[in-house]
């Protein structure tokens, strides 16, 4: 990896930690339960850390944002947590420097972390509400839940830093009744100036799939899971957040997740650890796509960045990843950067497929001379305009661009 690396290049940095107490029942992510691996996760955060220092030794510039991600950061030593954070800063602040963290893992001790550089913190609420809890397996209960809110109240009284908190709606059994409640609740304990609202995803694989497979589990229909996505929408926008990408909303610009934005705008970032991703543009129209290894017995034992693999993404993969993103945020596409970025003019390559979908309904999307995005009717059926937009892909394959 670190060949692919311009030391002058802007990166942000994905560091993903992949240890769990348990596997909470709807997750499809890599990670691993402690109790398993008492001695990986001994001499994993030396591992980490080296690679780490490795990475930073051959860049000059600072990261534009960092992310600490999981898995669930909290139960790495805080002395590890430490040392990744001052790595991070080695060339200088970033302009974001986030940790996820599950409510159960949350110490007082924690607010040593900003003093090394952490700036943002992000936590696994999921719900205030005790049976919805035990359906998505949670370790965290609601005491739990509200002990952490208490700390970062704790915090607050010496530190200033962004907050998120996490939510899922469309829990099997859950009204919209409740998810507005989970939404009241969270602002109320913790004030956050950002929350992510995840609609539940049935994930193959997980304990959560094989409960609706069997039977004794009946997930929300389609209909009904948009009704309840609408009234959190429209609830989380009257309490003061801007809905600026399909699941996240901030009370201002200042809030919004910048690292995850650098993803939406498809710029540079590096991912080290188990199953981390990264992405190194080569070009405008040509990136690097890096892999970590989903096994962390192979990412411990291994020297440093021998355990990625890599993928070349050529023009037409990276407008389709375009089309994945961009139009999950409100911004949608600009179409001045997909035209500078590509050899595909926007307009003339989707002009058939917009005119299709202005037929079906015109209050989807906004399309205008510089941009093309979504409403939140569009949001609402997103993977099907994807689906629709990206079949104007297939002719690249046959075609010369314009």
């Amino acid at each position: 990896m670190l060949n692919h690396i311009n030391p002058h290049d802007i990166y942000s940095l994905y560091i993903h930690i992949p240890f769990c107490t348990s596997k909470c029942s709807y997750c499809a992510f890599y990670s691993e339960v402690i109790s398993n691996v008492v001695e990986e996760r001994k001499t994993f955060g030396q591992k980490i850390i080296q690679e780490l220092r490795f990475l930073v030794g051959n860049l000059e510039t600072p990261f534009s944002t960092a992310y600490i991600g999981g898995g669930n950061p909290g139960l790495l030593p805080i002395e590890d947590l430490q040392g990744l954070l001052d790595l991070i800063g080695t060339h200088g602040p970033t302009g974001e420097t986030s940790i996820e963290m599950n409510p159960e893992s949350l110490r007082i001790e924690h607010e040593t972390l900003f003093d090394h550089g952490l700036d943002r913190l992000s936590i696994g609420i999921q719900s205030m509400n005790e049976r919805h809890v035990k359906t998505l397996g949670r370790n965290a209960n609601i005491s739990i839940n509200m002990r952490a809110a208490s700390i970062i109240r704790e915090f607050r009284k010496s530190k200033s830093f962004g907050l998120n908190c996490d939510l899922v709606t469309c829990i099997p059994g859950q009204t919209i009744e409740d998810a507005i409640s989970d939404i009241d609740v969270v602002i109320a304990l913790f004030n956050p100036n950002h929350i992510s609202l995840y609609n539940l995803t049935v994930e193959e694989g997980t304990p959560l799939a094989d409960r609706v497979d069997n039977g004794t589990l009946q997930v929300m229909d389609e209909d009904g899971q948009a009704e309840m996505l609408q009234a959190c929408w429209d609830h989380l926008k009257s309490r003061g957040f801007e809905h600026y990408e399909i699941s996240n909303f901030s009370r201002d610009n200042a809030g919004r997740s910048h690292h995850n934005e650098r993803y939406w705008r498809l710029e540079n970032y590096i991912g080290i650890g188990p199953s981390a991703a990264g992405t190194l543009f080569k070009s405008d129209s040509q990136a690097l796509r890096t892999n970590g290894v989903n096994n962390l017995h192979a990412y411990v034992d291994k020297a440093p960045f021998t355990t990625y693999t890599y993928e070349i993404l050529d023009e037409r993969q990276l407008m389709l990843e375009t089309l994945l993103v961009a139009l999950r945020t409100r911004e949608g596409i600009d179409k001045r950067v997909w035209n500078r970025r590509f050899s595909y003019d926007f307009q003339m390559l989707f002009r058939d497929r917009v005119s299709y979908l202005s037929t079906i309904d015109p209050y989807l999307f906004s399309d205008t001379e510089v941009r093309f995005s979504l409403t939140e009717k569009g949001f609402m059926v997103l993977d099907a305009i994807i689906i629709h937009m990206s079949e104007a892909l297939e002719i690249c394959k046959d075609t010369e661009p314009t």
